[in-house]
Parts: C-alpha cells; sequence; structure tokens
C-alpha cells in the first residue's frame, strides 16, 4: 500500500468514529494546550523584564538596607538593620572608583497630591532625590525642568510630577510654575516625567512626585533609611564597582571580616535571575502536567488502537491473503496512531495559544510564543503516538490470515 494511500484509509478511519477519536485525544490538547498557554505567558513575561530592567538601568546598581529575595525567610533576623544615610552617601562617593553618578534617595509611600478642588488617591509614591535620581532610575524629563543643586541645598520647595499626577490635576493646562499641595506641603511644579509603559500597563513613575531630599526631610523627617544608586562609567565593570562599594559600606558600617552584610545590592541582572528562578518552577509544573495527561492519552490511544484492529480483523485477513506484508500493516496502524496524535498536538496549539491571547488581553499580560514550545508539543505527541501504537501495530502484523479472514 502506497503512503497516500495509507494515509486515506487511516483518516477515514478515524472520520468513522470521531466521537471515539475526540474523547481520546483530550489528553493530548490538554498536555500541549498547558505547555503553549504556560511558556508563552512566561516567554512574555521574561521579554519584558528583560528589555525594562536592561532599559531602565543599565550600569547601575543600587545600595538599599534590604535584600531583594523571594518569600520572607531571615527578614527577623535583618529587621534590626541600622539605616542607610549620608556616612553610607559619602562613602561610596569617596571610595567606588568606578562610579560617575552617585544619587542617594529616601521614599515616602501612600500620599496625596492636591491642586485646587483636584487630588489624587492616596497612592502617590513621594522620593526625596537629588539632581542625578532622574539619570539613574531611567526616566526623561518632558517638560520643564529636574531638579537642581541649588534645590539641594536650599531645600526649595519644588517639585517634579510624574505623568499620571500631571494628567489627574492638570489635564487641561500646563502645570509648570503652579503649585501643589503633598499632604498638605505646598510644593511649586517644575517639571514633569516623560510617560513610560511597564509592566501589567502600569508605569512605576506615574503615580510618583520628587522632591529635594533636604525638602523631604525637613517635611517629613529623616528616620527613613536611604537608598544610593550608583551608576558605572563602564558598564561591563558593574561587578567590579559592586565589589568597590560592598567594601565601602562594610567599613562605613564597621562591619568586622567574616560579619555578614547589614545591608543589600540590587541591580537589573539580580530581578531578572529571580524572575527565572520563580518561572523555572512553573515550567516544570507545567511540563508535569502535560507529561500525565499526554501518558493518559497515549494509553487511551493504544486502547482505541487495539479497539480498531480488532474490528478490522478481516480487513487485516484480506489484505494479507493478497500478498500485503508485515511492515506494511504494521505501517499503517503506526501511521494511524501517530495522525491521531497530531490532529490532537493541532488542536492543543490552537487552543493554547487562543488561552495565552485571551488570559495575556484579560489581565495586560505580554504575549510571545516560543516556536520551540510548538516543535517540542508536535514531536513529543508523534512519540507518544508511535511508542503506544506499536503494540497495536505489531499484533495486526503478527496476524494469522487464515484465523483473521474467518473472523466474524
Amino acid at each position: 500500500m502506497h503512503m497516500g494511500e495509507a494515509l486515506a484509509v487511516s483518516v477515514a478511519s478515524i472520520r468513522s468514529n470521531i466521537l471515539r477519536s475526540s474523547l481520546t485525544l483530550l489528553g493530548v490538547v490538554i498536555g500541549v494546550m498547558t505547555i503553549i498557554a504556560t511558556m508563552s505567558i512566561i516567554k512574555g513575561l521574561q521579554n519584558m523584564i528583560n528589555s525594562e530592567m536592561q532599559g531602565l538601568s543599565t550600569g547601575v546598581f543600587q545600595v538599599q538596607l534590604y535584600d531583594v529575595q523571594i518569600g520572607d525567610g531571615g527578614h527577623r533576623r535583618r529587621e534590626f538593620r541600622p539605616k542607610i544615610g549620608q556616612k553610607e552617601v559619602r562613602a561610596i562617593e569617596e571610595n567606588v572608583s568606578l562610579a560617575s553618578v552617585v544619587a542617594e534617595e529616601i521614599w515616602k509611600w501612600g500620599a496625596t497630591v492636591k491642586f485646587e478642588n483636584q487630588a489624587t488617591n492616596a497612592n502617590i509614591q513621594i522620593a526625596g532625590g537629588v539632581p542625578g535620581f532622574v539619570f539613574n532610575n531611567g526616566q526623561n524629563i518632558e517638560r520643564g525642568r529636574d531638579l537642581t543643586e541649588q534645590d539641594v541645598q536650599f531645600g526649595r520647595p519644588v517639585c517634579v510630577l510624574g505623568s499620571a499626577v500631571a494628567s489627574k490635576l492638570f489635564p487641561y493646562r500646563d502645570p509648570i510654575g503652579d503649585y501643589v499641595f503633598l499632604n498638605g506641603q505646598r510644593a511649586l511644579v517644575v517639571g514633569i516625567l516623560e510617560e513610560k509603559g511597564s509592566m501589567m500597563g502600569a508605569d512605576h513613575y506615574s503615580n510618583f512626585v520628587l522632591v529635594p531630599i533636604k525638602t523631604f526631610i525637613n517635611w517629613w523627617g529623616s528616620e527613613r533609611s536611604w537608598n544610593i544608586t550608583v551608576r558605572v562609567q563602564n558598564p561591563e565593570r558593574i561587578d567590579e564597582a559592586i565589589e568597590q562599594a560592598i567594601a565601602a559600606m562594610r567599613v562605613a558600617r564597621g562591619l568586622k571580616p567574616g560579619e555578614e552584610n547589614n545591608f543589600g545590592i540590587f541591580y537589573s541582572n539580580q530581578l531578572i535571575e529571580t524572575f527565572n528562578d520563580m518561572t523555572r518552577w512553573i515550567q516544570f509544573a507545567a511540563f508535569g502536567i502535560a507529561s500525565i495527561s499526554l501518558l493518559v492519552a497515549g494509553v487511551g490511544i493504544m486502547n482505541i488502537m487495539l479497539v480498531a484492529v480488532t474490528e478490522r480483523t478481516r480487513e487485516i485477513g484480506v489484505r494479507k491473503a493478497l500478498g500485503a506484508r508485515r511492515a506494511s500493516i504494521m505501517g499503517q496502524f503506526l501511521l494511524e496512531a501517530v495522525i491521531l496524535t497530531e490532529l490532537g498536538a493541532m488542536v492543543g496549539v490552537g487552543i493554547g495559544i487562543g488561552a495565552a491571547y485571551l488570559l495575556g488581553n484579560s489581565v495586560d499580560l505580554p504575549i510571545a510564543i516560543p516556536v520551540w514550545t510548538i516543535v517540542t508539543g508536535i514531536v513529543f505527541c508523534s512519540a507518544v503516538g508511535l511508542i503506544f501504537g506499536t503494540w497495536p501495530a505489531w499484533k495486526a502484523s503478527r496476524m494469522d490470515p487464515i484465523v483473521a479472514l474467518r473472523y466474524e
């Protein structure tokens, strides 16, 4: 039997038992759909985080009080860390020779900004910073100006608004030169930050206000710990600069050899690595679910093929009586098993892509379809068809033609 004829016979056999075939393929569909949908969402998130982190803070790291980590392990041990302040800033400025810009910052969360009869929700972040803050955090001034050294030195009541704050309070006018109230404190608007897209459609620096760090301390005190962002002259030497910063911080904070650091270092690659570690377990789980589904589907395919062999016993006997070889009969039933699984794979790919885009659009998640997942799904399904179709095909090829012709 030629390949084209074998293919036609296989398709006709599947179509004659469409309901039974469809139920059998559920496991294949679920397995492939799980892999495609999960990997598409994870790949989209990875692409977004890689592009945003590398674009926002290339060659920049931040010294902060706590480490970036998953979970809450060790939090109780670290909660009494001494605050970071001006002493540490001076230590980094004097000892990190690879740094081009050192910018300290201090944060306040849950603030309200008002202008006349307009007010934001109490979810605004206010940062006290210096002129290098905008540059080190990968932001740009869209209108007006940045903070100046004189603003910081004299503690001037000026501010730079995030794009969302400016749009909320000044929908029909330019806010530059107007006064706003930051939790009751009056400040002159001197600049507006450029709007940037970000994770889940939210821009971290849109619901945000920047004031000079001395002004911040005058208004809300200095009991908070500072962060220190450091931009490296040569981004390729960021690891060396981090080592210099760690040494400077340890000396400034009086740490003895062998003592653990009582501060944290954050940089973009660290966040990317942390995210990849988190998603790696999700990928393992997705492949586990898919493997179980394909195993169940394989058992179902073997059963349906055994039934097909039994139903077509006389056909097998006639073909063997007319001179069909064992390899030809075995190949036909293996082809039928592979076609069955490939149909499930194609349906699973389609549903998986559709589910990924549906979920992505509903919660504003980026989606990227990795081609390798489609190829892997198809290859795995072919393997399932071959492995679980081998026994029924071998059984059909070994039939005695005389016994098969007498089968009722």
